[in-house]
């Protein structure tokens, strides 16, 4: 062949292949709008029934809803499968599913079938927050949270950022959770609830529910076995010296309320060993810093509500503390904390922190620093 007809040969190949290139791409155009991106899974089980419900976020249904679909099956992949083949010709992606909830009942049975399945499916990441609703089931909230215009993908985008900036409470991941499991035994899911929204369209009889954060689920070899409210989140948050906002109401001299802020704060652990060296008691000695917030009258004495919100950080912590003894559950991680504090004494133990720990006595002890709009240090 000669020189002049291999290139023409060349030629007709490259305009064959930017015509058949076209064509994949208006294919690959045309398929992605008949996407459905799933972002929120919900998981109930129940009498060994696996019921899954998935929703997008606000603009994922065919007339810019939030589209929600369920299904049930004996597996979360048999469920999927079962929606997706009724998914009105539209190709279900779960990819990117940010959102894992699952309810509460479902939880107390145990969420082994949960992470299993994140463990194992090719389309969940395991950077997945995961969430408990408190008093109901997961379908529940995809199915009413929201309207038209959002849905419940959307409320737990909200309820992750709200807590990005506070201490009483944050969003574990299933990795989190999992190794926490392993670590220690027990672990912290964010916990949340529905509820009425404050904003109602002027057409709608009644507000929109939506989710709010609720505290922590509290998890003991992978089944949920008590709750920790927001009140008491924050004192989670001061062990664990998280850095956030958080408020805490008290009450001045009057008896009349008073809002304080919590902008920081910290605990060190202070273990007391006896002269053969065992474990006999361990201190918390937690600071706080705050900022004076709200007043209902102009002569409340600052340094009498430094000492009344000393008294109450002191009592959340410890009903904290009490609850993880109580439950047998050092969902604190305070035995991981205390060997990398105390490495030879704790590897000198005759017993593992974990058969120490329902029985070991606690002191609990508070100093806060208040401050007024102005900036002005009130010292203990």
């Amino acid at each position: 062949m000669s020189r002049i007809g291999k290139s023409l040969l060349a030629f007709l190949y490259i305009i064959s292949a930017l015509l058949l290139g076209g064509c994949g791409l208006r294919d690959q155009a045309r398929e992605a709008e008949e996407l459905l991106v799933v972002q929120t899974l919900g998981c109930d089980t129940r009498r060994g029934v696996v019921r899954v419900s998935l929703a997008s976020a606000a603009g994922g249904g065919a007339d810019g809803s939030p589209a929600r679909l369920t299904g049930e099956g004996p597996s979360i992949t048999v469920a999927i499968e079962r929606i997706r083949a009724g998914a009105d010709e539209e190709t279900l992606f779960c990819a990117h599913i940010g959102h894992l909830l699952v309810g509460e009942q479902t939880a107390r049975e145990g969420l082994a079938l949960c992470l299993d399945y994140v463990c194992r499916s090719g389309e969940l990441r395991l950077s997945v927050p995961l969430y408990v609703l408190r008093g109901a089931e997961a379908r529940e909230a995809v199915l009413s949270v929201g309207d038209e215009s959002f849905g419940v993908c959307d409320a737990l985008d909200s309820v992750d950022a709200d807590l990005r900036g506070r201490s009483d409470g944050r969003c574990f991941t299933a990795a989190e959770i999992l190794r926490d499991l392993e670590r220690q035994g027990g672990a912290l899911v964010c916990a949340v609830r529905l509820q009425s929204s404050a904003e109602r369209p002027a057409a709608a009889e009644a507000a929109p529910q939506t989710l709010l954060a609720d505290g922590y689920a509290v998890l003991r070899e992978g089944r949920l076995c008590g709750f920790l409210d927001r009140e008491e989140a924050a004192a989670v948050g001061l062990i664990e010296g998280l850095s956030g906002l958080c408020e805490v109401t008290v009450s001045d001299q009057a008896g009349l309320p008073a809002t304080l802020t919590l902008t920081g704060g910290s605990c060190a652990l202070e273990p007391d060993f006896d002269e053969q060296g065992r474990l006999a008691s361990l201190g918390f000695a937690v600071e706080a810093e705050a900022q004076l917030s709200e007043l209902a009258a102009e002569d409340t004495e600052p340094d009498y509500l430094r000492r009344m919100l000393e008294r109450a950080l002191a009592e959340r912590v410890r009903g904290v503390l009490r609850l993880s003894q109580r439950l047998d559950c050092d969902f604190l991680g305070l035995g991981a904390r205390l060997e990398r504090q105390e490495p030879r004494a704790m590897h000198a133990q005759e017993r593992p922190f974990a058969a120490l720990w329902p029985e070991l006595p606690l002191r609990v002890s508070v100093t806060a620093r208040l401050a007024g709009a102005g900036g002005l240090e009130i010292e203990p």
